[in-house]
């Protein structure tokens, strides 16, 4: 599991460099989770493509949305995308 996180990190290392939470003191975490939110993957899909559990990205999209002062996913993406 753990060889897969880090070969998804190294595919993705361009996409991850952009930080859209910095002023939202997102984690390294959680800033990968809102990229791919705004990219309008389902969560099955984001904890498939980052091989964690449907429950740790609910969890981390949760914070997202509180930090970020958003009351759900889809006025996140609003919020964010350019």
């Amino acid at each position: 599991m753990e060889i897969n996180s880090y070969i998804y990190r190294l595919k993705n290392s361009h996409t991850l460099k952009l930080t859209i939470g910095h002023q939202y003191n997102f984690t390294n975490r959680e800033n990968e989770i809102a990229l791919q939110i705004i990219k309008n993957n389902s969560y099955k899909k984001i904890a498939k493509n980052m091989f964690i559990t449907y429950g740790t990205v609910r969890k981390h999209a949760s914070n997202i949305y509180m930090k970020s002062s958003c009351i759900n996913r889809k006025d996140f993406i609003k919020k964010f995308k350019k």
